[in-house]
């Protein structure tokens, strides 16, 4: 019996998912030159979605949560040495190296942040910079740009083996993350989703913790 195409990414997942890659290259790609004025707002960006990622890996659908996919050191290790020799256990959802990459990736993220409201350099200055001193400000900079290497290597890794995947293991994880749907043999049951309307409650949040961060919160 053919397989037939079963729901595994709801809606917010797959719009943070490509939004978080938009604007960490957008954040990345504006941090000097002539483009420069754009590199906080996509930092802004960039957290709100971050931030709503994490709660959405808290409350959100069944496949979203960090609570389903993120598994211990002997499931990573065993999937580790499957990959080896070129076989995988398909997961519905995040696999456990997967699922590594993203908590890495989010926790990057906001490391980005969290440094880069601080710091100053290259006509940038964070919202905060001026609460510490000017050597603090300098060391953070330099932490901002460190961490933001650390993901740029991460998100590399994470692309190419993406495509390690699709070329090699046949096996197409980039499409489920445009259209929510792979296919998927009859016992496969679809996950629980978690309603719109409890994502848009959650990415208010997020967005008023953002804004406040960046002291944009007199534009809400």
């Amino acid at each position: 019996m053919p397989d037939t195409e079963k729901r595994i990414w709801d809606l917010p997942v797959r719009l943070t998912h490509w939004g978080l890659v938009i604007s960490f290259f957008g954040a990345y790609l504006t941090s000097e030159g002539p483009v420069i004025a754009l590199h906080i707002p996509f930092a802004y960006i960039l957290f709100t979605l971050a931030l709503f990622r994490v709660f959405w890996g808290l409350f959100g659908s069944e496949t979203a949560r960090f609570s389903h996919f993120l598994r211990g050191y002997g499931a990573v290790k065993a999937y580790a040495l499957e990959l080896k020799n070129l076989r995988h256990k398909q997961y519905w959802g995040h696999n456990p190296l997967g699922a590594l990459a993203v908590v890495a990736i989010l926790l990057g993220i906001l490391s980005i942040i969290a440094a880069g409201v601080f710091a100053q350099s290259r006509g940038i200055i964070g919202p905060w910079s001026g609460a510490v001193s000017a050597g603090s400000s300098s060391l953070l900079t330099d932490v901002h740009v460190l961490f933001a290497n650390l993901v740029m290597t991460v998100v590399v890794v994470h692309i190419a083996a993406i495509f390690g995947y699709k070329f090699l293991l046949k096996d197409n994880l980039i499409t489920p993350m445009i259209k929510g749907t792979r296919p998927a043999g009859p016992d496969q049951v679809e996950p629980r989703f978690t309603s719109i309307t409890v994502a848009v409650a959650l990415l208010a949040v997020a967005l008023a913790i953002s804004s406040l961060t960046f002291r944009y919160w007199g534009l809400l």
